[in-house]
């Protein structure tokens, strides 16, 4: 639990589609779960980047999820560096 906290405080953050401070606590919550269970599945550090984006991209589409690849890296760099603190 105090994983998925630290995974929705990173995203929250990042605010990829930028719907923040008008959209609700909880807007990005399937895409933090699905960063989840892509943690709990990927056998290496390297695929996250890639996975980040493809959920995003997934739920949002190309229209309005205007990250790159190199934004996502930096994001699972976070996500990562905090996973190895807890």
């Amino acid at each position: 639990m105090i994983f998925i906290n630290t995974v929705k405080l990173i995203i929250d953050a990042w605010d990829p589609i930028e719907l923040f401070p008008y959209a609700p606590n909880d807007e990005y919550h399937s895409e933090i779960r699905e960063i989840e269970q892509l943690l709990d599945s990927i056998k290496y550090k390297e695929e996250l980047p890639d996975g980040i984006y493809s959920i995003f991209m997934e739920s949002f589409g190309k229209h309005t999820f205007h990250k790159t690849k190199n934004e996502c890296a930096m994001i699972a760099q976070k996500i990562l560096d905090q996973f190895d603190t807890i």
